[in-house]
């Protein structure tokens, strides 16, 4: 595997960091700016929903861009505008920049998992994807936990210029790194017509969006729902999702590593199999710490390892419209984070943290019947394309 890869794995670990770090201060967020656990989730909702919306045209308007030059570009728009975050005097002012960041994130995680199938041969080119998408996981390891612990002991405002520092720093090293004249195909409108056409393929996009919206209903406020449940400290907290991200790099390099062999869709099912099976038994943790971190350690398992999978899937389904369909699931992950971040924010404020996890559980499990279905219309449709 090629080592330039791991400088678009650093820059995904920077773009999941930046993504990541709010749920981890949403404690320190609403104590400091006087405001209330769903305007936190707003932050989230409104960073979600922008790259939701602008990812696919940003995919289309730099599709003739030079690879390296817009992922490089990207990244320092990710640092400057976590910066003007940190500088933000109020909530408004903030919730614009989170906006703002989010547009860096839109090119960037679509692309790089785009750029990184054209730089490898494709029998790996799943171990690649994968590979990119470790920076996730490295995030949830390294970025989320020392993220809360550092909003909670130095303040949110230095934790967020510490994000824009470490993005400046992996522009660097993905401009040093990646060949020039690298090139996709045009996104042109025969392309997003032959998308929207392909059921299937429009089905396991859905996937991401369903699995993401059940994802974050409950993981956006998981700093209260470790505060209500078990009295957790920041220091808990930041241990807690430590937890999860161990066990988050885990579940990528197992998923990463059996995913040529068994296929992309078996990876998604059992990753999200976990998820599943920790949100249906969270309301066993109220009171626990062992159950706590067992339940957490099984979640972070299947968390990334599903977002690798559906990106190698995508590509495998319908390799000329990769360019679409990654962009257009880059987007899903987002329309459901955002939407997730919502609605936990509606069931916090109505009825506190109690019944999230059935809330959270209900599109999750969705999510893994409409990727079954997705699978058996994809094969059913080859079978007639044969004959």
């Amino acid at each position: 595997m090629q080592t330039r890869l791991w400088s678009l794995t650093l820059g995904n670990f920077a773009i999941g960091t930046g993504v990541m770090i709010v749920p981890g201060m949403l404690n320190e967020l609403s104590a400091d700016l006087a405001i209330s656990p769903a305007q936190v989730g707003m932050l989230i909702s409104a960073f979600a929903m922008t790259i939701c919306v602008t990812g696919p045209f940003l995919a289309g308007w730099t599709s003739a861009i030079e690879r390296r030059k817009l992922l490089t570009v990207s990244l320092a728009l990710y640092a400057a505008m976590h910066w003007l975050a940190a500088l933000s005097p109020g909530y408004h002012t903030l919730l614009a920049a989170r906006m703002l960041t989010a547009l860096g994130a839109a090119v960037f995680t679509a692309q790089a998992a785009a750029t990184a199938g054209l730089m490898v041969a494709p029998e790996v080119r799943g171990k690649a994807i994968g590979l990119v998408f470790l920076g996730w996981s490295i995030a949830a390891v390294v970025g989320t936990p020392i993220g809360a612990y550092l909003g909670a002991h130095i303040g949110w405002r230095p934790t967020f210029g510490l994000v824009g520092l470490l993005a400046a720093l992996f522009a660097a090293g993905v401009w040093m790194q990646i060949p020039s004249k690298l090139y996709i195909a045009p996104m042109d409108r025969a392309a997003w017509k032959a998308l929207f056409a392909n059921t299937p393929l429009l089905l396991a996009i859905s996937v991401t969006a369903i699995q993401a919206l059940g994802m974050f209903t409950m993981f956006s406020y998981m700093a209260l729902l470790l505060k209500d449940f078990i009295g957790a400290t920041p220091t808990v907290i930041s241990v807690m999702f430590l937890c999860f991200g161990i066990t988050g790099v885990l579940g990528n390099v197992i998923g990463a590593r059996v995913m040529d062999r068994i296929g992309p869709m078996r990876v998604g099912v059992v990753a999200m199999g976990c998820m599943l099976t920790a949100i249906t038994l969270w309301p066993l943790t109220r009171g626990s710490l062992p159950v706590t971190v067992a339940l957490i350690l099984l979640w972070g398992l299947g968390c990334f390892a599903i977002n690798g999978s559906q990106q190698a899937r995508l590509v495998a389904m319908a390799p000329p419209l990769a360019s679409a369909s990654v962009s257009l699931n880059s987007s899903a992950i987002y329309l459901g984070q955002a939407v997730g971040a919502f609605i936990g924010g509606l069931i916090v404020s109505t009825q506190g943290t109690t019944n999230l996890s059935f809330y959270s559980a209900v599109p999750m499990a969705t999510a893994i019947i409409v990727s079954l279905y997705a699978t058996s219309l994809a094969n059913r449709r080859r079978m007639m394309e044969a004959a």
